[in-house]
């Protein structure tokens, strides 16, 4: 039960910079199908989280827990780093505002896919076994971390504390991925 919760914190802070919340605010202002480019968002990111939720729930079975932390703790610093890096925050091309809607749910589905969200889905899922929990807090954080954006739009991303909050996210997530790769070198007690 507790990887919904670690999940929940881990997807919600490693979302903090609003990269998914711009891309799908441009993207439903730029379409009339609002609902159903919604539900096509939601909808894929649940695809990836179940199959990033097998997979850990089958690395559970097969690695052990020292491997099981290293992953973790690589999941998070890369969420980290991935925060940190100010790079392009949107997640494809202008084509996808106008691509018929077939076509948008392939690409949201691909554009998902090894997403730092997904990663940190299998990793935390692979902690414990319990994929469908951590599914289900990862959505919960990815839907926490996109709705600041959504309700106020991308312009918040360039307010200060919008700016605050991503590096604060940033940091906690790296203290959390050092704290567990210690963890997993036998540096720091369980």
């Amino acid at each position: 039960m507790d990887a919904i919760m670690l999940a929940l914190v881990a997807v919600a802070l490693a979302n903090a910079d609003g990269r998914t919340g711009i891309f799908l605010s441009h993207l439903l202002a730029a379409r009339d199908d609002r609902r159903l480019v919604f539900g096509i968002a939601v909808g894929a990111f649940v695809v990836n989280a179940v199959i990033a939720a097998v997979a850990g729930s089958i690395a559970n079975r097969m690695i052990g827990q020292g491997i099981v932390a290293l992953l973790v703790a690589f999941a998070l610093l890369s969420a980290a780093v991935a925060l940190a890096w100010r790079g392009r925050l949107t997640l494809a091309d202008d084509r996808v505002l106008t691509a018929p809607v077939p076509l948008l749910a392939v690409r949201m589905l691909l554009i998902q896919f090894g997403d730092r969200s997904h990663f940190l889905i299998g990793a935390l899922a692979a902690t414990s076994g319990a994929g469908h929990w951590a599914a289900a807090g990862g959505l919960a954080g990815w839907t926490i971390a996109m709705l600041p954006f959504l309700a106020f739009g991308p312009a918040l991303v360039d307010r200060l504390g919008a700016k605050i909050v991503r590096w604060a996210a940033a940091l906690i997530l790296a203290i959390w991925g050092l704290r567990s790769a210690m963890t997993a070198f036998g540096m720091l007690g369980q």
